[in-house]
């Protein structure tokens, strides 16, 4: 006969609520730690894919600097061109560009002669025209009297016929600083081949992109914007770094404070004009790349 004491008895309702409730906190720790890994991995995946586009694209931005025509025939220009023009509660957007003759010995894939001058242009081409998304485009030209990069006519021409060599995409902002003889910074530079100046020094070339998940899904407003809001919360995955502009629908803001919740510091930078938002509408946060690309000889005018 088996006692009452040495019987097995099972667990009591009070044992079975703690054992699940272990077993929830346990189960959301490891979710934690895992959500936790995968935005590391993705972060630095993204990370690692925008460094490996901008390096591409700077290799050969100073190629193509290298073989700038520093002779009596050389000419250079750094300015804009405007991609849309001012309308109602819209800005007119200026795009960057710069404009230079090469020798087409240093650049057999425009000229296998060897022999011609190349006309060369890098500027940025608005993918849509309701968007701020442009792509870095490198364009060539054979030097020809009548057809040349420094005619407005020819620039439209060959922006329509999508002529250029698309570098990167999903480009939000770019700059072409030139820095002249004396250190000095500008954005705005005309050598021709008349003048007897030094060419700059140095281009730097400025860069703020999004790419993969970063674009296709961004983060989010979580309410809808109406006159001047300081404090805004976002819905979304966090950026890598937060950027100093970020993108609100077709407006630039300046921000600070630490994802989700952000700040507005300044509204309607970068030549655009503030605006309503509604809810849900896509905050893009670019990643920024820089580098200094050397003129050749310093950029010294040669005989």
């Amino acid at each position: 006969m088996i006692r009452s004491d040495q019987k097995r008895r099972g667990m009591t309702l009070l044992e079975l609520v703690i054992a699940l409730a272990l077993f929830g906190i346990l189960s959301a720790f490891v979710m934690q730690v895992m959500n936790s890994v995968v935005n590391l991995w993705s972060s630095g995946e993204r990370r690692g894919q925008g460094d490996l586009v901008f390096a591409a694209a700077v290799e050969r931005f100073r190629g193509d600097l290298n073989a700038l025509h520093t002779g009596s025939r050389g000419w250079l220009i750094v300015d804009q061109w405007e991609a849309r023009s001012a309308s109602e509660g819209v800005a007119a957007w200026y795009l960057p560009r710069i404009r230079f003759l090469a020798d087409g010995a240093a650049l057999t894939d425009v000229d296998p002669t060897n022999r011609e001058p190349v006309e060369i242009m890098w500027t940025i081409v608005p993918e849509d025209p309701n968007s701020r998304f442009g792509r870095l485009v490198r364009f060539t030209n054979i030097e020809n009297p009548q057809r040349s990069v420094r005619d407005r006519g020819t620039l439209q021409e060959m922006i329509r016929g999508d002529e250029g060599l698309t570098v990167m995409d999903g480009v939000l902002w770019t700059e072409f600083i030139a820095h002249d003889t004396d250190g000095q910074l500008t954005k705005n530079v005309r050598i021709d081949n008349d003048m007897p100046f030094d060419f700059p020094s140095k281009i730097d070339l400025t860069i703020e992109f999004v790419s993969g998940n970063a674009r296709k899904q961004p983060a989010n407003l979580d309410d809808p914007i109406a006159g001047e809001p300081e404090a805004v919360r976002l819905r979304g995955i966090a950026p890598i770094r937060l950027p100093e502009y970020a993108l609100v629908g077709n407006e630039w803001v300046r921000i600070d404070g630490s994802f989700p919740n952000i700040r507005f510091s300044a509204r309607g930078e970068r030549d655009t004009l503030p605006g309503e938002y509604s809810q849900r509408t896509p905050v893009y946060m670019p990643s920024r790349y820089q580098s200094t690309n050397r003129i050749a000889a310093d950029g010294r005018r040669l005989p």
